[in-house]
């Protein structure tokens, strides 16, 4: 049936009634204990009676409060259930058999009575008229005997006559009748219950027969469904990776033409990057190049590392990514040897130590840039998405190849312009670009009326240098004068380059005469200050120098190196290792 008696006997209401009427029978008995009722002739079993009844029923209703016993599949809670029912109809027959039989308390405790009584047959024979039929009689007989007993002990006292004999029998007999009419009752509202819920079942059983034909129905029609969907999904997954593919490819021929047509690093850094954040939709794309000081000429101050960013973040977080290469070692994150992916906050590794919090980017995909075993930079991408790079791990590992390979390109450009402006034995400027840079400066000078000095250095005696020495060592020689005097032209904002054999010449733009003698007075006393050692030798540099100054010295521009040249042979001629100032009668001897 799919209803249980026992169910029913644990709602709440059925708990709530008999505590309702426990607190009703202690609430009676309290009254009748003060009261001044004439229904007992003895005052002492008046209050025996109300205070036996008071306990018990506080008892009771502690009981139904405190203790839950759940008889489902428990034989030792239902006995225990048993005696409870049993100790309730005992001591409310007790009680009702103490009152006297014409009274008020007498009639409440007797409805108590029957209340517990047709309760306990009902929770107990409900469903078996044979089983009822056996309680009623066990009710009866045990009512009937105590009720006679009583009766024949007054007839005996001649408390009643024979009248009230019979009258008590059916009194007896009416109790019985109710106790039974009750329950039956309930048992027969219960009995067209479980049918009527029985009838309901088959009906909900014919319903659910057409539902399972209709839902059988459906289970098929949801199957092709699922059938044409995964269908779509597929075609959905192909034509994104037919799209992701053609994109990936698009920005990858447009960083191959960036690298074509960007001859140096910086701005091939800038296109790429570019091209990759705004194609793309990322937040950030850094690249940070390692140090390179393979082209460094002597006095330049190493370069460090280079870092190059496309961000949508703003200014701020520009500004803090900078701060953080710069003024961390970012070692954890330069020394990765493969790629590193997370995809989650609760991944984060904070590599840049000034980004705030909210600046963090929750996807991030790290890329050591790597040309034949040789680390050139780091790529980095970030995205404020979680999951951002769950796919596409490949393509951004081209595009560090690519990039691997734009910069080696560069690299070697900037080798080959380096070749080109500069002298290959002592990496200072060599003669056609310092030729240039003079003709620049006088160029500006004209225009703005500003002074151009320059010096032009000779090694004294260097043929004897060589013929003693040998030519390697000559050249340490050379090396050893040029980085002096191209350290001296950094640190004062000019220039310096190789003008012959063991001729250097520097320049400064904006620098008066007198100026430009101190820093030759000074880069000639370091010259001769210490000897150049080679293979244990000693060899002591001196060097003659000219000065010449446009316009305080040279009016005409085109001769200002010449008149230098021509105050060196001065310095030569009156014995080397000095400094010329150029001059209108030096100039008129040559």
């Amino acid at each position: 049936m799919g209803i249980d008696i026992s169910d029913v006997r644990k709602k709440k209401y059925i708990r709530w009634t008999h505590l309702f009427l426990y607190l009703f029978m202690i609430f009676f008995n309290n009254m009748t204990l003060f009261s001044n009722s004439q229904e007992f002739e003895d005052i002492m079993m008046k209050n025996i009676v109300a205070g036996v009844s008071i306990a018990i029923f506080c008892v009771l209703f502690m009981v139904e409060l405190f203790v839950k016993l759940d008889i489902t599949n428990n034989k030792s809670a239902a006995n225990l259930l048993m005696f409870y029912y049993i100790f309730r109809i005992v001591v409310v027959a007790a009680i009702y058999f103490m009152t006297p039989i014409i009274s008020l308390t007498a009639t409440v405790e007797l409805v108590t009575l029957l209340i517990c009584v047709v309760e306990m047959i009902f929770f107990i024979a409900y469903d078996e008229f044979e089983k009822r039929l056996t309680y009623y009689g066990i009710f009866f007989a045990g009512f009937g005997v105590v009720s006679a007993i009583l009766v024949l002990n007054r007839v005996y006292s001649k408390q009643i006559d024979i009248v009230d004999c019979c009258r008590s029998i059916a009194y007896i007999l009416i109790v019985t009748c109710v106790v039974i009419g009750i329950g039956e009752i309930l048992a027969g509202i219960w009995d067209a219950f479980i049918k009527q819920i029985l009838a309901q079942n088959r009906a909900m059983e014919d319903l659910n027969e057409a539902n399972d034909a209709l839902v059988d129905k459906q289970t098929k029609i949801n199957k092709v469904n699922e059938l044409l969907g995964l269908q779509k999904i597929e075609l959905q997954s192909a034509n994104k990776k037919i799209n992701r593919a053609h994109d990936e490819m698009s920005v990858q021929n447009e960083i191959s033409s960036a690298i074509v047509a960007s001859p140096t690093k910086e701005e091939l850094l800038k296109h790429v990057t570019k091209i990759l954040q705004i194609r793309l939709d990322l937040d950030a794309v850094i690249v940070i190049l390692e140090e390179d000081n393979s082209l460094l000429a002597p006095g330049e101050k190493p370069k460090g590392r280079y870092t190059v960013m496309a961000t949508s973040n703003g200014e701020e977080f520009e500004k803090n990514v900078r701060k953080s290469v710069e003024e961390t070692n970012l070692e954890e994150l330069l020394t990765m040897t493969q790629t590193y992916i997370q995809n989650t906050p609760t991944e984060t590794i904070s590599f840049f130590k000034y980004l705030t919090e909210e600046q963090e980017l929750p996807s991030i995909i790290i890329i050591p840039i790597v040309q034949q075993e040789q680390r050139l930079g780091t790529l980095i991408i970030g995205r404020n998405k979680e999951n951002a790079f769950s796919e596409g791990r490949s393509f951004y590992e081209n595009i560090s190849s690519q990039i691997s390979i734009g910069i080696s390109n560069a690299k070697l450009y900037e080798k080959m312009n380096d070749m080109a402006i500069r002298d290959g034995l002592t990496r200072i400027y060599n003669r056609r670009k310092l030729n240039e840079f003079i003709s620049d400066y006088l160029g500006d000078a004209i225009k703005k009326k500003t002074p151009v000095s320059l010096a032009l250095f000779d090694i004294d005696k260097f043929k004897l240098v060589n013929d003693t020495y040998g030519h390697q060592c000559g050249d340490e020689v050379i090396r050893y004068v040029a980085s002096l005097l191209n350290i001296a032209a950094i640190e004062n904002d000019g220039i310096c380059g190789r003008y012959g054999g063991e001729e250097f010449v520097i320049a400064f733009e904006n620098k008066s005469l007198e100026d430009t003698y101190e820093i030759c007075k000074e880069v000639h006393e370091k010259i001769k200050s210490a000897p150049v050692v080679y293979e244990g030798q000693e060899i002591l540099v001196k060097a003659s120098a000219g000065v010449a100054s446009f316009p305080s010295t040279c009016s005409n521009p085109s001769d200002l190196l010449n008149r230098a040249d021509w105050a060196m042979y001065h310095s030569k001629k009156n014995g080397r290792d000095q400094i010329t100032i150029d001059s209108d009668q030096i100039s008129s001897e040559m």
